[in-house]
């Protein structure tokens, strides 16, 4: 059915815009732990805001780093991302639900792991809470889980080794057959769903493991001749976040690698959990601005991607370096060192992304 489905969406020529999520468990992937991904997109190359912040959330328990801001990160390891599902059945007209970024801050903000956030999940799904449909992926340094969501139903799967990939429409049988989801709804998702699957097939067949690099080259496909204008990875992107839990300290060593702006126009950058203070530019979303305006301004083949891709590779090798330094100052008990060793890097890594992006754009007209 889902080969039918991307023949249909080829011919029709339909622009494919909407999210995209995948999970690496760690026999699939280079760092050996989970790799949580996702890549956002918002309609028709809308420019939205993009954001790296501290969330606030009145009802709280853990501390929680929000980017975007549906990707949330909490201090004991928690990550989750969703991608937008069509409405379902169970859903009345007059029923009272809590939207999508409600559910996702009480249970980030209030979860310690993958299996605490199943249970307040489905425990919305029977005590009249009522969550808006939407699918969620969720992982912590030893669990991950795709959960398909209505404000009455919960279906989920484990993902313990290879990888998973998620979508726009429910593809678990206990969800299937509430959604309200229409055809062509479907075969944008489906066709990204198999673009997705067959991407990452190929470079764990071809190298064994999957890099962050794939992950990264993932966000930004893109091909004119079958899938013009095709989203994600194209057009609509808005953004996009690989997460790696750590095991060890994942309040403070977790590791969000973020695009903060379109990712075929922008450069990916390591950001600790624990980072104590956020970059103006990422705060208030100039970065992402700035990023927009490179895709404005330039045509894809002066698009920069190779220096993206060079400063990026530099990027990471300087961030493993000195979060193996980080690590002995933990062990030491030494948290201001930690915190002043996490945050020079940091800083410097944003203010060289962003000049970079700066050098890019053509002089100003008199």
């Amino acid at each position: 059915m889902l080969k039918s489905l991307v023949a249909l969406t080829t011919a029709a020529a339909i622009t494919l815009e909407a999210c995209t999520v995948w999970v690496l468990a760690p026999d699939s992937n280079e760092t050996g732990a989970f790799v949580l991904h996702k890549t956002r997109d918002w309609g028709d190359g809308k420019e939205i805001s993009v954001n790296l912040f501290f969330s606030r959330y009145p009802e709280s328990k853990y501390k929680v780093l929000a980017f975007s801001p549906y990707m949330l990160f909490n201090e004991k390891g928690l990550g989750m991302v969703d991608t937008s599902a069509p409405r379902t059945t169970d859903e009345t007209p007059d029923m009272k639900c809590i939207n999508i970024g409600t559910t996702m801050n009480r249970v980030v903000h209030n979860c310690a792991n993958v299996k605490e956030a199943l249970a307040m999940l489905e425990g919305f799904t029977k005590d009249g809470t009522n969550p808006k449909h939407d699918n969620y992926m969720l992982c912590d340094p030893n669990d991950a889980v795709i959960i398909e969501l209505s404000p009455k139903h919960l279906a989920y799967r484990r993902i313990a080794n290879g990888f998973a990939v998620h979508t726009n429409h429910h593809i678990y049988q206990e969800m299937f057959h509430l959604s309200a989801g229409k055809l062509e709804g479907v075969a944008k998702s489906g066709t990204r769903l198999q673009i997705t699957q067959d991407f990452l097939a190929k470079a764990f067949q071809e190298k064994g493991k999957i890099t962050l690099d794939d992950s990264m080259a993932l966000a930004r496909y893109s091909d004119n001749e079958k899938y013009p204008q095709m989203c994600p990875f194209r057009n609509s992107s808005v953004c996009s976040a690989d997460y790696i839990p750590d095991r060890e300290y994942p309040g403070l060593l977790g590791t969000i690698r973020i695009c903060p702006g379109p990712p075929r126009y922008t450069v990916a950058i390591p950001v600790p959990i624990g980072i104590p203070h956020i970059p103006k530019v990422l705060e208030n979303g100039d970065f992402g601005r700035l990023s927009y305006e490179i895709k404005r301004n330039l045509p894809d083949d002066e698009n920069a991607l190779a220096k993206f891709q060079e400063m990026e590779q530099r990027f990471w090798k300087e961030y493993l370096e000195n979060t193996a330094k980080a690590r002995e100052l933990l062990k030491q008990n030494d948290q201001e060192a930690f915190q002043n060793q996490i945050q020079t890097l940091f800083d410097k890594q944003v203010e060289e992304a962003f000049a970079l992006l700066k050098s890019l754009l053509p002089p100003a007209q008199p």
